[in-house]
């Protein structure tokens, strides 16, 4: 009697576990993903400037499959218990990633083939992989097959959903590493031929929207179309995470070491580098990514976080920034959300900063506060109550903004306007172009991010 009692208590404890990671991952659905590659192999970062603090996950790269159903030891077995340690303690998840494109040079393709193809190798392999995820205490596994085709994808299913079966039972989560695409409908084979099963199968999907060419190997118009894809086939957006990489090609420098030769590097995407030219995606565009993300999708992940700064660029900082600021709102909110940088400086706007909040009118019009980009240029601002006047001075120009007028006189001069200046919420609105330009700005307005870019 005490024996079934004891047997019953472990299987309602066992329910329980499992509806508290279920509840979790209910929770979490709509978390905002900030997920780091940390390829332990390849780098000599040391561990403490893995801003694990700004991450919600940390993906360690790479746990090596044998055909056999084995595995290959890691290289830096202790570098990932003390990420791990590092991780949790931040309220961070750490997934090892099982596979890659290559080890020693020779492609993993044909030993995920050859080990997904038998019963008996792929539940060794299964196995093998649990066990390394029980002995090192991690959340979850991310399938890293690049990639199956229309003859291996049946294999690919089998090994997908075996898998994150084992891995469900016990608490742990899955994620795949898949393509960008091109279009809404079209992309490479390896994501045609995913099934609905597969999908099904993932708490969330990694899309490596980069590599595309040398030259542009990761616009923001892949970020989009690849998004629309995974949106497409039916994945939730929640579940959709965008690859971002901080490296360059062909050069293959990394995002830190163009930093460490010019920090103006931080904010373009080319730099003329020898012997080799870098093409990358400097802050100003990875942040466009992380807003579009954001808006359409779950989150975003560094390939590879080893090679940000710890500094004022830091793009984990950035994205940090951006996630905190943004939390609390609807994805509606989010829509339409704006994002001020003047000379490449992001001026961070929150409702409880007090400044108000910049927005778009219905002249669509980005209408922004007065006071901080106009202090931010380092102009005086003075208002005239009874004028209803806004009188903005910055060395030889002055430019007076009337309240509910379609007009601003600069330097005396009167200069109309398309949408008047107003007050809401108890803040004075100014129409962002028409004042600033009146001070020699140039004005540059993002649609598909909503950024507007104000450079002297």
């Amino acid at each position: 009697m005490k024996r079934k009692i004891i047997i019953a208590l472990l299987i309602l404890l066992h329910i329980f576990l499992l509806n508290s990671y279920a509840s979790e991952n209910a929770d979490n659905a709509n978390a905002f993903k900030v997920i780091g590659y940390y390829s332990g192999d390849l780098f000599d970062e040391p561990l403490e400037n893995l801003q694990t603090d700004k991450l919600t996950h940390v993906i360690y790269a790479f746990l090596i499959p044998n055909a056999d159903g084995g595995l290959v030891g890691l290289q830096k077995p202790e570098q990932l218990r003390e990420l791990v340690s590092q991780a949790h303690e931040d309220g961070a998840k750490v997934f090892i990633a099982l596979g890659g494109w290559s080890y020693e040079g020779k492609p993993l393709q044909p030993v995920f083939e050859h080990a997904a193809a038998n019963d008996e190798t792929r539940k060794l392999l299964i196995e093998n992989v649990c066990s390394f995820v029980d002995e090192y205490r991690l959340d979850g596994v991310e399938l890293d097959w690049e990639h199956p085709n229309k003859d291996t994808i049946a294999d690919y299913e089998k090994l997908a959903l075996e898998l994150s079966s084992a891995l469900k039972s016990k608490g742990k989560g899955m994620t795949a590493a898949l393509n960008g695409a091109w279009s809404r409908t079209q992309g490479p084979e390896a994501s045609m031929v995913l099934s609905d099963k597969c999908l099904e199968a993932f708490d969330f999907i990694n899309v490596m929207a980069y590599d595309i060419n040398s030259t542009d190997h990761s616009p923001i118009w892949f970020t989009e179309t690849s998004v629309d894809y995974w949106l497409n086939r039916g994945v939730d957006a929640e579940e959709i995470v965008i690859g971002m990489p901080l490296y360059a090609r062909p050069s293959w420098l990394q995002y830190r070491h163009l930093i460490d030769k010019n920090p103006e590097y931080a904010y373009v995407d080319y730099a003329p580098t020898e012997p080799r030219e870098s093409y990358y995606n400097g802050m100003n565009t990875l942040r466009e990514k992380t807003i579009i993300a954001l808006s359409k999708a779950g989150g975003v992940m560094l390939f590879d976080v080893n090679e940000d700064t710890n500094d004022e660029y830091s793009i984990v900082s950035m994205i940090d920034s951006i996630a905190e600021r943004t939390a609390g709102m609807t994805r509606n909110e989010i829509n339409k959300y704006v994002t001020v940088v003047l000379d490449n400086k992001e001026l961070g706007f929150t409702a409880e900063g007090g400044f108000g909040i910049p927005f778009i009118n219905e002249q669509q019009r980005t209408m922004i506060p007065l006071r901080k980009p106009l202090e931010a240029i380092g102009a005086d601002v003075d208002y005239d109550e009874y004028r209803r006047e806004v009188i903005v001075v910055k060395d030889d120009v002055t430019v007076i903004v009337h309240l509910a007028q379609e007009y601003i006189y600069v330097n005396g001069n009167k200069t109309e306007i398309d949408t008047a200046a107003i007050i809401k919420d108890g803040r004075t609105y100014i129409p962002l172009r028409a004042v600033l330009e009146a001070f020699g700005y140039k004005v540059d307005w993002h649609s598909n991010s909503r950024t507007v870019y104000v450079i002297n």
